[in-house]
């Protein structure tokens, strides 16, 4: 995250939906396939940027070389308080407290969309990175999953799900409310929507090939009349996008 999103004042909210081990979709779908696509060994390293709390250190292999990094000091006590991992308080768009250039990876699980600019972000995450490191950008579907600006609709004369999209190509800054119970006392933080071709461009930039694209799918079934339509919406929509990039 960086400084001027609130995560400070989500931080406790963000903590009771993640928990030590993370929410339904880090344990189901989201850690299963990062840890995966790394491929991480004892002794190799790994530069973790919009940390959170830390909840990838915690499913990583044992001797595996980690350093993450938030903006939220909150959110960096609490990873600090949870797991004996190296966590820095730092702005990912800036340059950061660390000397260790040559990194075996670099991610962004679920944080690039939280900073404002992330192309400074996937800089940082390359500048750090050694020859043919590994660059992994995991995204809620930029395609699919904007805020405030698709949904789902049902047709009912053809049975189907659908996926309403109002815009894809326009940039957007996005307010979030992170508890909406609460009204105006809910803190506010931001989502930062870009198209696709935007990310290639600016991995291209920093001279990171991308190697694999991935599109992961909610594993979760529906009940009632509605079960066959939302399951197929399901299968046919994916949550998250996975990039996978080699600096070159």
């Amino acid at each position: 995250m960086t400084k001027n999103t609130n995560w400070n004042e989500s931080e406790g909210w963000y903590s009771r939906c993640v928990g030590e081990k993370g929410h339904y979709y880090h344990t189901s779908v989201i850690l299963p396939e990062v840890l995966r696509l790394l491929n991480l060994k004892k002794g190799e390293s790994l530069l973790d940027l919009g940390c959170g709390q830390g909840v990838l250190f915690r499913h990583l292999p044992k001797g595996v070389d980690y350093v993450g990094v938030d903006a939220s000091e909150a959110l960096i006590k609490e990873a600090q308080r949870l797991s004996p991992g190296a966590f820095y308080t730092a702005d990912a768009t800036e340059p950061l407290p660390i000397e260790k250039k040559d990194f075996d990876a670099a991610c962004f699980i679920l944080s690039l969309q939280n900073i404002e600019f992330p192309d400074r972000a996937i800089a940082n995450g390359a500048r750090h990175l050694k020859k043919g490191g590994k660059l992994l950008l995991v995204l809620n579907h930029p395609c699919f999953r904007i805020p405030r600006q698709s949904q789902w609709g049902v047709d009912e004369q053809s049975k189907l799900q659908y996926r309403r999209l109002n815009l894809y190509m326009s940039p957007q800054k996005i307010p979030i409310q992170t508890e909406p119970s609460r009204g105006k006392d809910s803190a506010v933080t931001y989502s930062f929507h870009f198209p696709l071709s935007d990310y290639a461009a600016w991995l291209a930039k920093e001279n990171c090939a991308i190697i694999g694209l991935e599109e992961w799918c909610s594993d979760k079934k529906s009940e009632g009349p509605r079960a066959k339509m939302e399951d197929r919406a399901r299968r046919e929509f994916p949550l998250f996008l996975a990039l996978s990039a080699k600096k070159t």
